[in-house]
């Protein structure tokens, strides 16, 4: 296989090279890709991006994700098996005899966790998305879509890119009915974007949800996007900053341990339960 990367290309290099070559053949959805960018550029070109391949180390490899390890099992996971995707492509290349990386740490898959969030839990959670929303800080006013986002959420049991496409096309609250018919996606070339999913389902709402939605469709300006939680900009927001903005507000309360997932499981007992009871597939 003709290739610019030899024995002596850098890590930095190779990624570069392996990225466009994963563009280029188109193989990989786009998210896909963008998320191992997102990895390499931020989890290991910094601390490895220097290096020669063919001096790049099995320690070197451990060095890295020990340090990430400290942070989350999730960021040690993602970087080792993406450096030895891209590691692996430097050994068809022919710059490469063996992967550093097949020798490294083990990484301890976590145990599933079966927790929901049970009442007091979920006062916890409305509690610290209203003081982040009324925290000051610079620079433009922080989205208050968050509450109603999560409230949706927990409503439907569905993900976040599915809470973010929604249109008001796809809500009665005559009938209090919603379809979830869609999600969101990100990538370079395209933006963000909304696409069909193949299994849509239609879910009952109760009152508490229907009168959510009303307010909200009472005081949103419409948009061309027919959004239910469009931007400023009136585009469709990205996962990503959701999740970040989430990942900001339970710094600050303390609840590192509850993440997006979570809020599709509550317990028995719970009013987003009671909200959830009338579930069916369409």
């Amino acid at each position: 296989m003709n290739s610019p990367i030899t024995p002596d290309s850098t890590v930095a290099t190779l990624a570069d090279h392996w990225l466009r070559q994963l563009r280029a053949e188109a193989r990989l959805d786009g998210t896909t890709i963008n998320e191992y960018e997102r990895v390499l550029r931020n989890l290991v070109v910094p601390k490895l991006g220097h290096k020669r391949i063919d001096q790049l180390t099995t320690e070197h490899v451990n060095e890295l994700l020990a340090e990430h390890c400290r942070q989350s099992l999730n960021r040690q996971r993602k970087a080792k098996v993406i450096l030895g995707a891209m590691l692996d492509a430097a050994i068809a290349y022919g710059a490469l005899a063996n992967n550093p990386v097949r020798g490294s740490l083990s990484i301890s898959r976590p145990t599933a966790s079966h927790h929901v969030l049970s009442p007091g839990e979920l006062a916890n959670v409305q509690t610290a998305v209203r003081a982040w929303l009324c925290k000051e800080r610079p620079g433009p006013k922080s989205s208050g879509d968050m509450a109603d986002i999560i409230e949706v959420m927990l409503a439907t049991s569905a993900r976040i890119g599915e809470v973010l496409a929604l249109r008001w096309r796809d809500i009665d609250l005559h009938a209090r009915t919603v379809e979830i018919n869609g999600t969101i996606k990100t990538e370079s070339g395209k933006g963000t974007y909304r696409k069909a999913i193949s299994r849509h389902r239609t879910l009952e709402l109760t009152e508490y949800t229907t009168l959510l939605l009303g307010r909200r469709r009472r005081t949103q300006p419409a948009n061309l996007l027919d959004a239910l939680f469009p931007t400023r900009n009136a585009t469709w927001q990205q996962v990503n900053n959701v999740e970040r903005r989430w990942r900001q507000i339970r710094r600050d309360a303390g609840l590192d341990w509850i993440t997006p997932d979570l809020f599709r499981r509550v317990a028995p007992g719970n009013p987003a339960h009671e909200r959830r009871l009338g579930r069916r597939d369409a």
